[in-house]
């Protein structure tokens, strides 16, 4: 366990740090809100000074018989300073929020980047996704953290300078009275501080509930779900357990509610002492004649004015450490494998060799390993098969390879070089993948397969001619210029699964990287339709190396090299023959699938 000391040194290091972080982007992003940040000071200190002053300044006029007029410029020329300074406060606050504004949109902006950029198991697990949720919480709002920075310094400024201020201006006042002013003040710090500790749990607490809200709402939505909840009635399990975690949400906010209140009752009790002290000192002063009428109402509005500063200062800081706090998550996130950036790029654009020596892979929610002391190698321009059982390992060994994850244990190799020494991005553009579970953007047919606006008409239509959807694409009204997705576009085109799969495997021979991976390209074909692929596969592989994953066995042969993978592990690897001729757990599952083919009376390529 940490001690106690070391602890409030790490919490102020990591105040400090916060505090740079954000001044710095803060002087880089919106350098003219710095300007009306320092004109709202003076007149927000101003303010209550001036308030107190001019009920002094009239009774002084009063008691010494000034005439009429001059009282009357006295007061008048008091309250045109006090308009003045109340009139900038509003305008001048707005316009701090004005650059706040766009300083939050800049931080959303690092995390929508971020987002997109992250590792891909980062995505996937629900810590990735708890501390996404929980960055959230210094932008995602009006009056966010990130927003909310530049405020709350201005107000912790003029908080100091107004007890200051005020302090001199007390120099009639004993020093007791305004040490029993701090001291209440400083309970007030303990006690928020306090509350900012139990509410920075409780906030980590609604961001886990809220990723699970999120994703209970999300499948409410999605239409292939809505067919299973329907048709197996699981309508009252989704919510009830919605139900639960709604009232849980709300016990949280409860929680978070009563500790705000129980400080505000506690804050509110030692305010009623501290006033109540000061005004009876006061008129003690007045009785003894230590103070005349015009110092006595004078010091009245001073003193209220010190404690009011001395509460805010207090509730100012405590809210700059919550900005701090929320910084950090928005920071452990944004941040995190920053060095990946630093990285190199892969020179080669050809790859000679593949190896994977040694390879482990855990996902960071589970207790087992998915992949288990993979070792293999692949030459340019093989035809590699990856085949097994569903849920062998097989698109995990796949995204180990394309980098979308990283190896637990062992290596990978790209002609000869360890990938991780060099850029994601530079990886990527190795492989041409086609997931089981491609996804598509509101663009244009066109501009999906290409990953651009800007493409190669020629490359296009071939790549669609040879994915074999382009006949279905000339019966379109505007042809590969049509929309996609229907959730965006009412009148988008809406295609088949098998449709959606040529599709990907169009934008994959478009993309013409030298690695192609395809991964259960199948998965949505019907066997005569999984049959032509199957044809058109020496074709798309041409000159380049190729990975083929599969679970059905008959595209195997088509492949100069199959690995066989169960448990995690390579079982068996070989040609089609060699493993055929083994008898072994390929053999098996061959023999029993080739049952299946032959009563649909689909011809298998020979």
């Amino acid at each position: 366990m940490i001690p106690r000391k070391a602890r409030r040194k790490q919490g102020e290091y990591i105040l400090k740090a916060q505090l740079r972080y954000m001044l710095s982007n803060w002087r880089r992003w919106d350098k003219k809100s710095f300007l009306y940040f320092f004109i709202r000071i003076p007149a927000l200190v101003l303010q209550p000074i001036i308030t107190a002053y001019i009920p002094k300044a009239m009774i002084d006029c009063i008691e010494k018989g000034v005439t009429v007029g001059r009282l009357t410029a006295v007061v008048a020329l008091l309250s045109l300073l006090l308009t003045l300074t109340i009139w900038m406060d509003p305008f001048m606050k707005e316009l701090i929020r004005g650059g706040a504004r766009i300083i939050r949109m800049r931080y959303a902006v690092m995390a929508f980047r971020k987002t997109l950029y992250c590792d891909y198991v980062d995505i996937e697990s629900l810590s990735g996704r708890e501390r996404q949720k929980r960055a959230e919480d210094f932008y995602n709002a009006r009056f966010s953290s990130g927003a909310d920075f530049i405020e709350t310094c201005n107000n912790f400024l003029v908080c100091v300078l107004g007890a200051l201020t005020s302090a001199v201006l007390l120099y009639k006042v004993r020093f007791s009275m305004i040490l029993l002013i701090l001291l209440t003040c400083a309970g007030e710090f303990f006690l928020l501080k306090t509350l900012n500790q139990k509410q920075g749990k409780t906030l980590n607490k609604l961001s886990e509930l809220s990723v699970k809200l999120d994703y209970f709402y999300k499948l409410s939505k999605k239409a292939d779900a809505s067919k299973d909840l329907k048709l197996y009635g699981f309508q009252k399990y989704f919510l009830s357990a919605m139900a639960k975690l709604c009232e849980a949400s709300e016990k949280a906010v409860a929680k978070y509610t009563h500790q705000n209140a129980a400080v505000s009752g506690t804050r509110a009790f030692l305010n009623l002492i501290r006033q109540s002290v000061a005004y009876a000192y006061l008129i003690y002063l007045v009785t003894a004649d230590a103070l005349s009428v015009s110092e006595f109402v004078f010091y009245f509005g001073i003193i209220t004015g010190f404690s009011n500063w001395m509460m805010n200062l207090v509730f100012a800081y405590t809210r700059l450490q919550r900005c701090c706090n929320d910084c950090a998550a928005f920071r452990a996130f944004v941040e995190q494998d920053a060095g990946e950036s630093q990285k190199p790029a892969l020179q080669d654009k050809a790859v000679d060799s593949i190896e994977f020596r040694d390879v482990c892979f855990t996902y960071p929610s589970a207790h087992e390993p998915t992949i288990r002391h993979m070792s293999f190698q692949v030459r340019a321009g093989e035809n590699i098969a990856i085949v097994g059982e569903n849920g062998a390992g097989k698109t995990t060994a796949v995204k180990l390879l394309c980098g979308l994850y990283d190896a637990t244990e062992g290596d990978i190799f790209v002609n000869g070089r360890d990938v991780r020494a060099y850029s994601a991005e530079s990886r990527f553009d190795l492989f041409s993948a086609v997931f089981q579970d491609g996804f598509f953007l509101p663009m244009t047919i066109a501009q999906n397969v290409c990953g651009e606006l800007q493409f190669d008409e020629k490359r296009l239509h071939e790549a669609l001619h040879a994915a074999g959807i382009w006949e279905r694409i000339q019966t379109l009204p505007d042809k590969e210029h049509t929309y996609m997705v229907r959730d965006v576009y009412p009148h988008a085109a809406d295609f088949s699964g098998g449709e959606k799969q040529k599709l990907l495997l169009a934008k994959a021979i478009y993309k013409n990287a030298p690695v192609l991976i395809l991964d259960e390209p199948t998965a949505a074909l019907d066997p005569i339709a999984e049959n032509e692929l199957y044809l058109q596969y020496k074709a798309l592989t041409e000159n380049k190396t190729s990975f083929f994953i599969s679970h059905r066995l008959s595209s195997t042969r088509f492949c100069d090299r199959i690995l066989f993978i169960a448990d995690g592990k390579i079982a068996e690897q070989g040609t089609h023959a060699e493993l055929m001729a083994k008898k072994g757990a390929y053999y098996r599952m061959y023999e029993t699938q080739s049952e299946y083919y032959r009563d649909m009376g689909v011809q298998l390529y020979e």
